[in-house]
């Protein structure tokens, strides 16, 4: 006898808790089979919360081999996949373009979800013409709904601040942090301690801002008012290094416990609360070319994901949209070998040592330039490869990568997880949503449509 299709998320909540929908082939359904049509997500209904959550730099590819590494290495589902086949989720094709051209940038892209119109690369909604139009948090704001950023960048680069901001260029990050205090976002989560400074930090203080800059403290906060939290002078640390410098552990706390920190701070406002929650070293890790740092960070912000998955279960009054701004780099876990054998991603483990060196490697010297004429013989690059990474090459792999002349060129000849570019790239990129007015997205559509969508869905449009 077939299982009767559950009516809401707490029906599929319940019955995957008993057993009720298995995770075997034949017992799921296909991914986002229950969307629009869920009485969950229809636009009568009005959210009271939003939680945007936004995987920066993040293409497919990066998705894919996220979720194959959890599976190959730590034998578990991404918390995405979960939540597509748990939850009754909308599912859109977004277009990333900005004013300036095909490839967006992050500023241009948070704009068109801070005020819905396309900007020129670099500007933080400004408008070509100069307007300055009212952001989104602002709207929020104005609705007595409490307001929230979380970011591993710096708490005042691009993508947050497009929710709140009207600044001419994004590398202004000093007035970004001014306007945040001028227009009062009650959770400021992040990097970037510079772009303060003390006497803001002061001012912050003076009208109620709890500080504080380290893991334990954030850990220990109880209070529901107004929190700053800057966690490093610039960015937050990567993921992989996070994760192997005891140093770093000890004071750095992960996307999910900032994320939960927010949420501890946010909830309990009568008019509910708006939400960003940006993953925002992954976008990096793809600029370097940085195959396992953009893994480990996707994964760091999949397990932000569990921990908003969490609130959602206990809030359904909440609308969740998972997205991301654009893809950088082109990431892709490719075939090896000329009959298109597996790549060799499950060697990409953080507990391996020799890996390890191999990132921290590219990352410190991205384009290390050779002379092609001194390495064309196989014993060469051995001796290059395992002085510079610690890996050691087998003759027929040795063969592929002769004549290379960047470690970045050699690796992915090697292991089939490889790059495009070092750049944004233009391609259309995944957009979920799930809780009350997730029906209004339709499956697909521009970057500047998501601003009104958001308006409508709670109710301030």
């Amino acid at each position: 006898m077939p299982l009767a299709r559950p009516n809401s998320r707490r029906d599929f909540l319940k019955a995957a808790s008993l057993g009720g929908l298995a995770f075997g082939a034949a017992a799921v359904p296909a991914l986002g089979a229950t969307t629009r049509e869920s009485a969950d997500n229809a636009p009568q209904r009005l959210a009271k919360n939003v939680i945007f959550m936004v995987s920066d730099g993040m293409g497919m590819g990066t998705l894919s081999a996220a979720v194959d590494y959890l599976k190959l290495v730590h034998q578990r589902e991404s918390h995405w996949l979960r939540m597509y086949r748990e939850l009754p989720v909308v599912r859109s094709l977004c277009e990333t373009h900005s004013a300036t051209g095909l490839v967006t940038d992050s500023a241009a892209a948070a704009s068109c979800w801070g005020i819905g119109e396309r900007v020129q690369n670099g500007a933080l909604n400004v408008t070509p013409d100069g307007r300055k139009p009212v952001t989104i948090l602002q709207r929020m704001k104005a609705a007595r709904k409490r307001t929230g950023l979380v970011t591993t960048a710096t708490a005042t680069h691009a993508t947050p601040a497009g929710f709140v901001t009207n600044v001419g260029k994004r590398e202004d990050q000093r007035e970004v942090a001014f306007q945040y205090l001028e227009r009062g976002v009650d959770v400021v989560l992040g990097g970037g301690a510079t772009y303060f400074g003390e006497s803001l930090v002061a001012a912050y203080k003076k009208v109620g801002y709890a500080h504080v800059t380290n893991r334990a403290q954030l850990l220990a906060h109880r209070a529901t008012g107004p929190l700053l939290g800057l966690f490093a002078k610039n960015y937050i640390p990567m993921e992989v290094d996070r994760l192997h410098r005891k140093e770093l552990a000890a004071v750095t706390p992960t996307l999910s416990e900032m994320t939960q920190a927010a949420l501890d701070t946010l909830q309990g406002g009568e008019a509910g609360f708006f939400l960003m929650v940006e993953g925002g070293r992954i976008d990096h890790a793809a600029h370097a070319n940085d195959p396992i740092g953009a893994i480990l960070d996707q994964i760091a912000f999949d397990d932000a994901l569990a921990t908003v998955l969490k609130f959602v279960a206990a809030h359904p009054d909440t609308l969740l949209v998972v997205t991301t701004d654009h893809g950088t780099g082109g990431l892709q876990v490719n075939g090896v070998g000329s009959e298109d054998f597996d790549s060799k991603l499950p060697s990409y483990n953080e507990t391996n040592p020799t890996f390890l060196r191999l990132t921290q490697f590219n990352r410190s010297l991205e384009q290390v330039k050779l002379e092609a004429k001194e390495f064309k013989k196989p014993q060469q690059w051995q001796d290059l490869l395992v002085d510079a990474t610690g890996l050691k090459f087998k003759a027929s792999d040795l063969d592929k990568v002769v004549g290379m002349k960047t470690l970045t060129e050699a690796i992915p000849k090697y292991s089939g997880v490889g790059f495009t570019s070092m750049n944004h790239t233009g391609e259309m990129v995944e957009f979920s949503a799930t809780g009350p007015g997730a029906a209004l997205f339709p499956p697909f559509l521009r970057n500047d449509q998501v601003h009104a969508k958001l308006l409508r869905a709670t109710g301030l449009a």
